[in-house]
């Protein structure tokens, strides 16, 4: 049924949790995985104990971070005798997942992830990939 699995993680403790379900749906189908990670360009600097920082610092941090992440968990999947891969975009998170879901079967998301005050104001990332998909969404709610 279902061949390739787009899995969205930003590091929080919910997409583990969906990253659970996909390798459990993986292995049932033989189907392979495709780690995704978001990073957005931040709009305004971000404070850090040390003092504001620059917004081309914080993207590259962001994305090293994402790279990490992603290297990480694809060698955890690996060693579970799974196929991954991973994709380190830029964008909009919920839009980034839908353009790249047009070659997978099935989409899996936590409901809430490491979203900001923003989230409130404009809605999740899971809820906004479940309206526009085209493909079937497993959301994951957290524990």
């Amino acid at each position: 049924m279902f061949n390739k699995i787009l899995v969205a993680i930003d590091g929080s403790r919910n997409a583990f949790r969906a990253l659970e379900y996909a390798v459990d749906l993986a292995k049932k189908y033989d189907a392979s995985i495709t780690l995704i990670h978001v990073v957005e360009r931040p709009v305004y600097p971000y404070v850090y104990a040390e003092g504001v920082a620059v917004h081309g610092d914080i993207y590259a941090t962001l994305r090293e971070e994402g790279e990490k992440l992603l290297a990480e968990k694809k060698e955890e999947l690996v060693k579970k005798g799974l196929k991954a891969e991973t994709r380190l975009v830029t964008g909009n998170p919920a839009e980034e997942v839908l353009k790249t879901s047009t070659n997978h079967d099935l989409i899996v998301i936590g409901s809430r992830g490491l979203g900001t005050v923003k989230t409130f104001l404009l809605g999740s990332v899971s809820t906004k990939v479940s309206q526009h998909a085209k493909k079937p969404v497993l959301i994951i709610r957290p524990a």
